[in-house]
């Protein structure tokens, strides 16, 4: 007889992974990188910095549910490191990939304005900052050659791109479910009393492991700065 799923088990080795093992070697590729850093451009220097705070600050995030009732938390920090997981590999396949990434940036701000804008037209709000927001985002757009107007990448088509895009299907679509208040999540899942505990610890294990892939693809990335 295969032995009963231990949740408590299951949870302090989540717990250590999120607390002590994961943040420790995150803290040493940070190190690794600013001895490095010259190596490379600042902006892309500055992006994968930035990535592996995310990680870090993601990590941090699942960790705080572990003591919780949090399913749906815990999903969607999960699904967080999925995604972050993905970029890593996308903007270390090629520095045209990081650099796409590197612009997202200034097409996702446009995306904000755009959003906000139309949230206070529907609420009858004086649109006072659009005009001066998108003069600012021009400006910028003009310096990097880019227009914010243009589609930003997908993450579903970044991970079909390097490799992964059925493993980032699957993984998404099963994460989302409990992220998300889907139908089966408001009317069965989250009713189902003791049974919540071990489905949100095998949650968190799914987060767990996608810490560690993001950690072995920023790896790759710091190291091979490193080696130039």
């Amino acid at each position: 007889m295969p032995d009963e799923y231990d949740v408590h088990r299951e949870t302090e080795f989540n717990r250590e992974k999120l607390q002590a093992a994961i943040p420790r070697r995150l803290d040493e590729l940070i190190n690794i990188l600013a001895t490095h850093q010259e190596r490379v451009d600042a902006w892309y220097a500055d992006l994968v910095y930035k990535v592996v705070l995310s990680v870090k600050r993601v990590c941090s995030d699942l960790l705080a549910t572990i003591d919780h009732e949090a399913l749906a938390a815990a999903a969607w920090n999960a699904r967080n490191l999925l995604e972050l997981w993905v970029w890593t590999k996308y903007c270390g396949s090629s520095r045209e990939n990081a650099r796409r990434f590197h612009e997202d940036a200034l097409r996702d701000i446009e995306g904000l304005v755009t959003a906000l804008s139309k949230l206070h037209s529907l609420r009858g709000i004086p649109n006072n900052f659009e005009d001066s927001a998108r003069q600012g985002i021009a400006k910028v757009a003009q310096r990097l050659g880019v227009d914010p107007e243009s589609g930003f990448q997908r993450v579903a088509n970044a991970a079909t791109s390097v490799g992964v895009g059925d493993f980032y299907s699957a993984n998404n679509t099963f994460l989302s479910k409990f992220a998300h208040p889907t139908a089966g999540l408001v009317i069965g899942i989250m009713h189902q009393g003791d049974m919540l505990r071990g489905l949100q610890a095998t949650l968190t294990t799914d987060g767990v492991y996608l810490a560690g892939q993001c950690v072995i693809a920023l790896e790759g990335v710091i190291l091979g700065i490193a080696a130039r």
